[in-house]
């Protein structure tokens, strides 16, 4: 019989033929049976593999070496080093917003809303978070992450 695989062989057995008797063949003639589960064959690369550990260690040197600055206010900041090639992120808005609902709604229920919200007013203030306008939202795709309610 012809399968995914290739040839094989089909058929019942004799009644008095036990299961360790029997020997299944897989001739595979362009790849190495472990090779049908490594991520390569699937187009999945690490790049551990494709580049050496100091090819790696050098360019997120480079990177980092790029893409310093310093603020008006004296701050370093660095951008984080991204893989180049990557699966896309989901759009996950929808989730985040549900999250977020869920989140208010445990804050008034334990009276804790004012205070959070103080919290992020103080943070906006020193610039650790920042507001983001719907219209920027529409324009770029992106991945929102969770906030855990911690009070």
């Amino acid at each position: 019989m012809n399968t995914y695989f290739g040839w094989t062989i089909m058929g019942r057995t004799g009644e008095g033929c036990s299961a360790s008797e029997v020997l299944l063949s897989l001739h595979v003639s362009d790849l190495r049976i472990c090779d049908l589960w490594s991520l390569d064959s699937l187009g999945i690369k690490e790049p551990s593999i494709s580049q050496s550990k100091s090819e790696i260690e050098e360019a997120v040197k480079d990177h980092f070496v790029r893409s310093l600055r310093r603020d008006d206010e004296g701050t370093y900041q660095v951008s984080l080093p991204w893989l180049e090639v990557h699966p896309e992120l989901s759009d996950n808005r929808n989730i985040a917003e549900r999250r977020l609902k869920s989140c208010v709604r445990s804050l008034q229920k334990r009276n804790c809303l004012q205070e959070y919200e103080n919290i992020f007013k103080e943070w906006v203030s020193e610039k650790i978070i920042e507001s983001v306008e719907p219209e920027e939202l529409a324009r770029e795709k992106g991945h929102f992450l969770p906030h855990p309610t911690r009070l």
